[in-house]
């Protein structure tokens, strides 16, 4: 296969999970009032909350990331991922990815400067996962 990799900048990646994270809102209101719903409106216990917070943010991400190759946020900046291999993003890759994307958040985006001085401009959460981003 021939190399996709097109340099994406850590500006446009961070500007799409900006606009994602307006969707996520959506989806986290819905899970949160069904949640309520479920236990008769009674408030939830935190380790609760924040389970389906990450559970589905990881399964809103995976969805996209498996079945089209981009998020919302990904096609407004022109953004798509793909498997370094040559075939579609498994859910293996997407879930490395995923998780390795809020490490990546947690250290306020710092290891995406690594798109700098790697050779194959690629971040840490592309190495772990075996994807990439291309420009569409």
């Amino acid at each position: 296969m021939t190399d996709n990799s097109q340099f994406v900048s850590p500006v446009k990646r961070i500007a799409a999970t900006i606009y994602d994270f307006f969707l996520l809102l959506g989806v986290w209101f819905g899970c949160g009032s069904i949640a309520l719903w479920i236990n008769n409106g009674e408030i939830l216990h935190p380790v609760a909350g924040a389970s389906i917070v990450i559970i589905s943010a990881w399964l809103f991400y995976s969805f996209f990331w498996i079945r089209g190759g981009k998020t919302l946020g990904m096609t407004a900046w022109n953004i798509q991922i793909y498997s370094t291999n040559g075939k579609k993003v498994n859910f293996t890759q997407a879930t490395i990815r995923f998780y390795t994307n809020i490490l990546i958040f947690l250290l306020a985006g710092l290891p995406l400067l690594q798109i700098y001085i790697s050779k194959n401009n690629m971040a840490i959460n592309d190495n772990l996962s075996g994807t990439n981003l291309k420009l569409v």
